[in-house]
């Protein structure tokens, strides 16, 4: 194989482990998200407790049969590093598309028709695991859907649902994005611990061969000049007969 065949072959690999790659990385970060876990019920408690967890999602994401006509309590804890928020949004029985902007939501969680059920931050920067308590009284029986508020969080997965005296309806399902970097990571990480096996490889080939073209003679590594060999001998002929 010549340099440049080598060279050639090189590009043609890099290129075909590229596109792997990126086949691989598209597959992983586009697949569908994953469903939600069943619903808590909590046995008209009228105390909720709900978690932010790091990956914008919420932890439990749908409560069912907490109690009606009372004071119910939420307790809100953010084990993130990044602010977040838990606004129960005021509309009975309606899903918030999920196209809304953040200009929108804004309009959900701080207007004023319909006024959320309850709006409670929490500013975990620096300070993960941070509680803060809200009360709402709920008047009759219903569910609503709680999200939280800070730009591109919902759109991202972090919202639930939350009925009061009921169990949700069987077609409300909540789904997150899927931040585990799972088969993704491996297969990219290969790839590249592939290309670079490829590249050594080749770099080692055509070195060799690009050695043997510019190989010094042996008297300049310091060896003797092989002597050359004797001419040969041309044999006589038969002597001239003189006439």
């Amino acid at each position: 194989m010549s340099i440049r065949g080598a060279r050639r072959a090189a590009a043609a690999l890099f290129v075909a482990a590229l596109l792997v790659a990126g086949g691989a990385a598209a597959f992983y970060l586009t697949a569908p998200a994953r469903a939600a876990s069943d619903a808590v019920t909590v046995d008209a408690s009228t105390l909720v407790q709900v978690t932010a967890e790091a990956g914008f999602s919420f932890t439990p994401n749908t409560f069912q049969q907490v109690a009606v006509n009372t004071t119910v309590e939420v307790m809100f804890t953010d084990t993130d590093v990044v602010d977040h928020t838990f606004y129960i949004i005021g509309k009975q029985g309606w899903v918030i598309p999920s196209d809304y902007s953040s200009a929108q939501i804004d309009q959900l969680a701080y207007g004023k028709t319909p006024a959320p059920l309850l709006g409670i931050n929490a500013s975990a920067v620096g300070n993960p695991g941070d509680v803060v308590f809200g009360n709402l009284t709920v008047p009759a029986v219903g569910w609503y859907e709680f999200i939280c508020t800070e730009p591109g969080h919902f759109t991202n997965g972090m919202y639930g649902f939350i009925a009061f005296g009921m169990n949700l309806p069987a077609n409300l399902t909540v789904t997150t994005a899927d931040t585990n970097p799972g088969a993704a990571v491996f297969i990219i990480v290969g790839v590249i611990v592939a290309l670079v096996v490829i590249a050594l490889v080749l770099g080692f080939v055509v070195g060799r061969r690009r050695g043997s073209t510019y190989e010094m003679p042996p008297q300049r590594l310091g060896y003797p000049e092989p002597e050359s060999p004797p001419p040969e001998e041309t044999p006589a002929g038969p002597p001239e007969l003189k006439g």
